[in-house]
């Protein structure tokens, strides 16, 4: 009953926005690879205006992606550094014979388990940025190779180049980027040290 109330609900969270962050990339992906199938000498308008608008679309959807499930990852944040202490709190309460072999593998599993869906999160909300930067850097050769094309033509290219999409965030606290990855193991790596001073005779 304990895994169930400490580990599902987290689970089933990040699994949502995770999966959510991943379709949302791989749309961008999708338009990225449009772009680049198009023929840079021959540059039509109406295909260009097409992906335009799902460019567009898309931008729409990241931000409404922002808004539904910044708050979500900032509570999954909260939930992993609420795991981080009850481990440490714990550890130094039961250390030594008290603590039980099931303590110290629900404990081990805390760690792991909060871990393991904070990475997996952060890369699949990381990929949007990512998708964007591939996105931005074809439209800008795509809008530097074709400058014979019509105006109407390159202003919906450099239209779709100032195009500024949201940061994935943890309700604007934090960026979801490798980098807080990072922090994370870095977290982990700074309380098992500690817990580790503590316990030394």
């Amino acid at each position: 009953m304990q895994f169930v109330t400490l580990f599902i609900p987290p689970a089933i969270a990040a699994l949502l926005s995770g999966t959510i962050y991943f379709k949302t990339s791989d749309l961008l992906g999708k338009v990225r690879e449009n772009l680049a199938n198009i023929k840079m000498d021959v540059l039509y308008y109406n295909e260009i205006s097409k992906l335009s608008m799902n460019y567009n679309v898309l931008y729409l959807l990241a931000h409404e992606v922002e808004k539904e499930f910044s708050l979500t990852m900032f509570l999954l944040l909260c939930s992993h550094l609420f795991n981080l202490n009850t481990v440490l709190l714990s550890y130094i309460l039961y250390a030594g014979e008290l603590l039980s072999y099931s303590l110290a593998c629900l404990m081990i599993t805390e760690l792991i388990f909060a871990v393991i869906l904070n990475v997996g999160v952060i890369m699949s909300a990381s990929r949007i940025s990512y998708q964007v930067f591939r996105v931005q850097t074809t439209l800008q050769v795509m809008y530097n190779k074709v400058g014979t094309a019509e105006p109407k033509t390159l202003q919906i290219v450099k239209n779709m180049l100032d195009i500024k999409f949201p940061e994935m965030t943890a309700y604007g606290i934090v960026e979801l980027k490798p980098a807080l990855i990072v922090s994370s193991f870095g977290s982990v790596l700074t309380y098992g040290l500690l817990v580790i001073n503590v316990n030394r005779p």
